[in-house]
């Protein structure tokens, strides 16, 4: 016998209902599931319910109360931890164990211990029992003994069924080849559980015949009716149930058709059918494989380390799980107040789709009405859809979008659009559950990744902006004793003759703090740069050849430095300080060429930057997009202790009386002042390149005619 309940200990899993499983994984993966809808989902279930009251009697628990109840063991497990053993009970259930012996129906088997569950509830409550749903628990268990030797003894149980077929009773079966029976082992079973004692006496009598239970305690009584009234689909309560109470025969049958009626409510809700044991596993496959692969993506969301790699993951699992034909993003731009929309590089359509920019406040358009309500919305059977909606449908290729809002801490970053079909739109809609985690695990990381790179701006921006005012409360304290010098030697100057000896000495001094005026002037420059002040509409390319052509004849031939220039012809033409620009080239190819030694090359490039000009289909308008500016040079490149701080002031890697250490600082205040942004990639020995980008004034001419806007 300790032999055998050794063996036990080790078995393999207990076969679970699959839709039982699913429904509990579905359950604990919604943002709002309570614990009595859990609980009621466990309860569904003898061989979960056994796994939890395992976990729970584990030595390492040691609770000082006892579990009686279901729901005390969810309480203290918690959801997270009740999911992930649903999931890995369900996996190991499939895919080691989906099928405990030949001919075994887990769906008949399921159906009996759940009716012999509410029949022992319903007649304990009828005989004034003082915890009926102890009996539930213990109707729902009562066969977990014999589930225990069927997965513990697969080979023996074939000769038990074998000769259960031949008529002999499976409790004698089971002690003629294994000496011993289910009702044991389910009392073995409780005792390790905890649970109630009365539970564990009752439970070993299942065996015993009709003369013996008449004669033991009423709980005993209770939990042998209700296995003798639980047999699938009947409603008729036999004379050896009713020898064994006093409840009328007619309460007694009420109960029973009560119970038939529940049970059947339940395996209609679960999709249930007693003769299809095989539908339950096959839909397990199916909704397990969905589950391993959207946590295989979630770990893989949590590694992007940009929003590219991001939005890959995202689609890469999409088409896993669902088979999606094509996907775009539509993210939000929250300074613009647009959606602008990107894709996958490969797809055909991602010079059009990052073309595209949605206002936020078009509520014509379905995008924009998903991401406003954080509702997932389909165009499927929808009139009158927006210019945008048909455009995108267009190059989805399907004959319907669905949008699903990406929902983060902070509200919604975007949508995914995704093309369908009616099938497919319906597979989505009963997938909302995995889909919504989808969108939140997506909008989560979009975050994250926004805010770090946010973060790191604003670090920037404020460092710099104490550099600037303290640069100012320092000017201005040293500007008032200069100022006041510079008068009193102008004075003194005039009260000695020409010829006095102290004249020269009083010019040398003079000078000095004209170079001191000369520093503070600098340091203006840096805190207050000098950016024009007026925007004007310039041809980008015409004035960087002109700032390019004064460098090559002042500094760059002298030096023999060659220029090679690559202008972007489909440059538009662009509104913005066009001094200040002309201040930051000069600088930056003034630096290089000071880095540089005779015979070497300055690359100088324009472009407009792929995918930032934008159109707006519905406004029938252009965004002209972002300028790109680098600056590249094959010089020594910048040391890393410089590189760490280079555009803060008086930083510098030149030496000399000369050099203030300002000039990148006052770049950079400039290109911030500009709305824009300046990044450096230098290595020792390979060379430096600036890459400046200027965002474009928005062009507010006439709107574009129907016709042009896909062009």
């Amino acid at each position: 016998m300790k032999t055998i309940f050794e063996k036990i200990k080790r078995s393999a899993p207990l076969p679970q209902l699959p839709q039982v499983m699913l429904q509990l994984i579905r359950a604990c993966g919604r943002e709002k599931t309570d614990i009595d809808e859990v609980t009621q989902i466990i309860c569904r279930d003898a061989a979960l319910t056994a796994k939890l009251l395992a976990i729970i009697a584990s030595p390492h628990v040691n609770l000082a109360k006892q579990v009686t109840t279901i729901k005390s063991a969810v309480v203290y497990l918690g959801l997270d931890t009740v999911r992930n053993i649903a999931i890995s009970s369900s996996a190991m259930q499939f895919f080691k164990f989906s099928k405990v012996t030949d001919n075994f129906n887990i769906n008949r088997f399921w159906y009996h211990s759940y009716k012999c569950a509410v029949l022992a509830q319903r007649i304990a409550r009828q005989e004034k029992q003082i915890n009926p749903d102890q009996y539930f628990l213990a109707g729902l268990l009562h066969d977990i003994g014999t589930l225990v030797l069927m997965a513990t003894f697969p080979e023996e149980y074939k000769e038990i069924k074998a000769r259960v077929n031949q008529g002999q009773n499976e409790f004698e079966a089971q002690t003629d080849i294994l000496n011993i029976d289910g009702p044991k082992v389910s009392s073995w079973l409780f005792n390790q559980w905890n649970l109630n004692p009365m539970a564990c006496d009752a439970v070993q009598f299942l065996n015993q015949p009709l003369t013996r239970i008449a004669e033991e305690l009423v709980h005993v009584k209770i939990l042998f009716m209700a296995n003798l009234m639980a047999e699938p689909e009947n409603t008729d309560v036999t004379q050896d149930a009713l020898v064994l109470t006093d409840i009328p025969a007619a309460v007694l049958n009420e109960i029973a058709v009560q119970a038939e009626n529940e049970v059947q409510q339940m395996a209609k809700s679960l999709n249930l059918v007693l003769g299809e044991p095989e539908q339950g596993y096959n839909l397990l496959a199916k909704d397990l494989k969905d589950v391993s692969l959207f946590f295989g993506t979630l770990d893989n969301l949590l590694r992007a380390r940009d929003v590219a790699t991001l939005l890959g993951t995202v689609q890469r699992g999409l088409e896993i799980i669902f088979h999606i034909p094509r996907i775009f993003f539509f993210l939000q731009d929250r300074e613009k107040d647009l959606l602008t929309g990107t894709c996958a590089k490969e797809d055909r359509y991602y010079n059009i789709i990052t073309s595209i920019a949605l206002a936020m406040n078009n509520n014509a358009s379905l995008v924009i009405k998903s991401v406003n309500t954080g509702i997932s919305t389909a165009s499927m059977n929808q009139q009158n859809l927006a210019a945008s909606d048909t455009q995108i449908l267009r190059f989805l290729e399907t004959p319907a979008l669905y949008a699903i809002p990406i929902v983060g801490h902070k509200g919604c970053s975007g949508a995914m659009v995704i093309g369908v079909d009616s099938d497919l739109a319906q597979t989505l809609d009963k997938n909302k559950t995995l889909l919504d985690l989808f969108s939140r695990q997506t909008g989560i990381c979009l975050e994250n990744l926004n805010f770090h790179e946010t973060y790191a701006g604003d670090l920037s921006d404020k460092k710099m902006e104490a550099y600037a005012t303290l640069t100012d409360k320092v000017v201005h304290e040293i500007n008032n004793p200069v100022a006041i010098i510079r008068n009193y030697l102008e004075i003194l100057q005039l009260k000695l003759p020409e010829k006095h000896p102290a004249q020269e000495e009083i010019t040398v001094v003079k000078e000095e703090m004209s170079r001191v005026s000369s520093l503070l002037e600098g340091l203006t420059s840096f805190s207050k740069p000098r950016v024009g002040g007026s925007q004007q509409t310039i041809n980008l390319n015409e004035m960087c050849s002109r700032v390019l052509a004064v460098l090559k004849k002042s500094i760059l031939m002298p030096r023999q430095i060659r220029v090679q220039t690559d202008l972007d012809d489909t440059m538009p033409k662009a509104t913005l300080d066009s001094n200040g620009l002309k201040q930051v080239i000069i600088n930056l190819v003034k630096n290089a060429a000071e880095a540089l030694e005779k015979g070497s090359e300055i690359r100088f490039k324009t472009r407009l930057v792929p995918g930032s000009a934008k159109v707006l289909i519905d406004e029938k308008k252009r965004l002209p997009g972002l300028a790109e500016i680098t600056i590249q040079d094959n010089g020594p490149g910048i040391p890393s202790h410089i590189k760490e701080r280079l555009f803060e002031p008086y930083n510098s890697s030149k030496t000399g009386t000369c050099n203030s250490g300002l000039g990148l600082s006052i770049v950079h205040s400039i290109v911030r002042e500009m709305q824009g942004r300046i990044t450096c990639d230098s290595s020792q020995g390979k060379g430096t390149c600036f890459t400046i980008l200027i965002p474009l004034v928005p062009d507010t001419g006439p709107r574009l005619p129907k016709d042009e806007i896909m062009s």
